[in-house]
């Protein structure tokens, strides 16, 4: 049995056969039904064009005025990293440090890593430290939270509809536009596919190179993943 043949469910942790599934489809482990993959035509050319994007527009969603409010002749706006510096004049530190951290800097550590690790996949130079990079990203996958930001700013413009006007500004669009990119870039990526080519690329690479890898044991044979059709 291949080795690359064998998969493990993340949820359930059930040994599977890998099943060939096609574009369209999702495979999904027998025993609990999560997806185990769901292939996405031109993944790699899309997360590069989704990346790329999101990492021009970032310094104007982050730095440039999302809103601003006009009471009484009494006009008021600001940043992201306004309201960071806000927080912090103000002395809430940790809460200042969340904002730093969940709406500025790891959004744009996890879009520069996607973008090396597409770039790297596109021109086939990927390589071990593309897969640390990979692993990384998905470390840092669920502290990225420009949604949550985007529901905050939401709530604010419902509230003061009523005692202010509101002008939407060019970092309001900007945001929106970087919000896309990074939930578009996560959505449209194929992890199996990038799994895929980062090993078949760097092993490639380290035998031109001369370095053999290490062989791996193989595992115990497990129930073939089911594949269903349907869009994912």
């Amino acid at each position: 049995m291949n080795p690359k043949k064998i998969i493990l469910c993340p949820e359930c942790d059930l040994l599977l056969e890998m099943s060939s599934v096609e574009e369209g489809e999702k495979l999904l482990c027998p025993r609990c039904g999560a997806i185990l993959g769901a292939p996405v035509k031109d993944s790699v050319e899309k997360v590069l064009a989704l990346t790329s994007a999101g990492l021009l527009i970032y310094v104007p969603a982050i730095f440039l005025p999302l809103l601003t409010f006009d009471a009484a002749g009494i006009e008021s706006s600001g940043s992201i990293a306004d309201s960071f510096l806000a927080l912090i004049n103000t002395h809430f530190y940790f809460t200042g440090l969340m904002v730093f951290l969940t709406a500025i800097l790891i959004p744009l550590v996890k879009l520069v890593m996607l973008f090396i690790v597409a770039a790297s996949l596109y021109t086939g130079r990927s390589s071990r430290k593309t897969a640390v990079l990979f692993r990384l990203y998905h470390h840092l996958d669920e502290w990225g939270m420009l949604e949550v930001y985007m529901i905050g700013i939401l709530v604010t413009i419902i509230k003061m509809l009523h005692m202010a006007h509101v002008n939407y500004d060019v970092g309001f669009y900007c945001f929106i536009g970087l919000l896309a990119a990074t939930l578009g870039s996560a959505a449209l990526m194929d992890k199996k596919l990038f799994w895929d080519e980062i090993d078949k690329q760097a092993l490639a690479r380290e035998q031109k190179e001369g370095i053999l890898p290490c062989r791996r044991p193989e595992p115990n044979n497990g129930p073939p993943a089911l594949s269903t059709q349907g869009r994912p």
